[in-house]
């Protein structure tokens, strides 16, 4: 039984190893997680000092990722990118980066309505001609309503509109944002399990 002990102990401390934490990743409840893409279009518009518009009317995508440790509140990261170059060689480029909440407000009907909050950051890069370039960094916050229809078991299509606040109007020396508010609306599509 001795010659047995040396094997026999470490393969039951294994095996009861291995089963615990399956068993109690089984007993844990089903956290709902969903991930979604989209379009977005924007009213951003980016002048000169002298007022003239440099970029106007902004078209982008977006992705973000949320968990909901609540039936009625997401959690998570959303991620967006806007960019344009026009025929001179000069080109804008916006990406941000922020945190959200999604309260939903009628978790119990179909299509379910919500509320959306965040805040983040976005990186604008200005390059003119090739021969300049610049960025900057501003926080942001973002107010959203929005609309989602399920369309198959996980599956999910999505509409919402933004009010997003900029901390500030600058973007660099020679750039400033025509107002510190900006209206967003999307189209999105997304899985939820």
């Amino acid at each position: 039984m001795k010659k047995y002990n040396a094997w026999f102990l470490p393969l039951v401390a294994v095996l009861c190893g291995v089963g615990l934490p399956c068993r109690a990743a089984n007993a844990l409840p089903h956290v709902p997680v969903e991930f979604s893409a989209g379009v977005i279009a924007s009213d951003l518009q980016v002048n000169d000092r002298s007022g003239e518009k440099m970029v106007s009317r902004e078209n982008g995508f977006t992705a973000r990722g949320l968990v909901y440790p609540l039936r009625w509140l997401g959690v998570g990261v959303e991620g967006v990118h806007f960019g344009r170059e026009d025929f001179f060689g000069n080109s804008y480029q916006d990406k941000r980066y922020g945190l959200l909440t999604k309260w939903v407000l009628t978790p119990d009907t179909t299509p379910s309505l919500y509320v959306l909050l965040g805040l983040g950051q976005h990186k604008q890069h200005v390059s003119y001609q090739g021969l300049r370039t610049s960025s900057s960094a501003v926080r942001y916050t973002q107010l959203g309503l929005g609309i989602d229809i399920p369309l198959y078991r996980y599956l999910f299509v999505g509409l919402e509109g933004q009010i997003v606040y900029h901390a500030h109007q600058k973007v660099d020396n020679l750039l400033l944002l025509n107002r510190r508010t900006e209206r967003i609306f999307s189209l999105h599509i997304g899985l939820r399990f």
